[in-house]
């Protein structure tokens, strides 16, 4: 069970974008962190579908603080009742009380526009370091694809948005931009060098020339992330699962898509210069022959 968003929207945001319900539970015994995850956790989480349970312990009590994505009447009775039956806790021990969304719509909006700024800067920082705004808008439209992409994934999986999100998607933009400038770099290099050959064979080189390493780069910290994966919790998993696709992703558009939109730019500039040429000399040739008929 994922418990699907059932308010009809697209990305199934967590606890703390949404606000949700905190149930104080009075236990008979002072259970320890690991037995909460092992033992009073998968019980919460089969009653709510909630994969992104928070507990607390309240200090210098048996108490724990259960907090769950929002429940209604009756979650909340069959939770007091998986408790009372499993833990023996009586319905006097149980409290619930709505919680507001800690990650407030200010902080959403400042999350876009902190990504925004980020890209922006990144895209003048490219175009100032290759002398070149082609290297530049390739490497952005490919990130641009990349988060759209993750994001894609977070609606179809219902993975939760939490504050995780940014994180994995400020990863994923370092990580699929670094592999966009090695191919670029090697790019400039090979145009510097083999200024004989055709354009789309320098770009063919270069991507070549630099696969080996973006797979490795790519493949060690995919194997990092697989093995949190496999062994996390499930907050853990749910970080780590769209970063792996973010990787996979990002490693994919670095090799297959960035090389060819700058090819496609610089031929199609080009294509366009030569026009320009062919038409100026035209008109110089038309002016002419008029002057000589005069």
């Amino acid at each position: 069970g994922a418990h699907k968003a059932g308010n009809g929207q697209a990305l199934n945001f967590s606890m703390e974008f949404k606000g949700g319900t905190a149930t104080t539970v009075a236990f008979d015994k002072d259970y320890t962190i690991e037995e909460i995850d092992d033992q009073i956790v998968p019980y919460v989480e089969e009653v709510t579908g909630d994969a992104n349970v928070q507990t607390q312990k309240v200090a210098d009590s048996n108490s724990i603080i259960i907090k769950t994505r929002t429940l209604d009447l009756d979650e909340r009775e069959q939770l007091a009742t998986a408790m009372e039956d499993n833990f023996g806790v009586q319905e006097s021990d149980i409290t619930s009380t709505n919680i507001s969304s800690t990650i407030s719509s200010e902080m959403r909006s400042d999350a876009i526009v902190a990504v925004i700024i980020a890209t922006i800067c990144m895209l003048i920082y490219i175009w100032f370091r290759f002398k070149d705004i082609r290297f530049a808008s390739s490497a952005v439209i490919a990130l641009v694809h990349d988060v759209l992409v993750v994001l894609a994934f977070y609606a179809l999986s219902q993975t939760s948005v939490g504050s995780t999100f940014i994180a994995c998607m400020l990863t994923l933009v370092g990580y699929s931009i670094n592999a966009t400038i090695v191919i670029f770099d090697r790019i400039r290099e090979n145009l510097k060098v083999n200024s004989k050959m055709e354009l789309s064979e320098i770009v063919n080189l270069s991507i070549t020339q630099t696969f080996t390493r973006s797979i490795n780069t790519s493949l060690t910290t995919f194997i990092m992330v697989f093995v949190l994966f496999i062994l996390g919790v499930s907050s853990i998993r749910e970080f780590a699962l769209p970063l792996m696709v973010g990787i996979v992703c990002g490693t994919y558009s670095s090799v297959c898509i960035t090389g060819s939109l700058w090819y496609v730019m610089t031929i199609y500039k080009n294509k366009h210069m030569e026009e320009k040429k062919a038409a100026e000399k035209a008109a110089k040739a038309a002016a002419k022959s008029s002057k000589k008929s005069k």
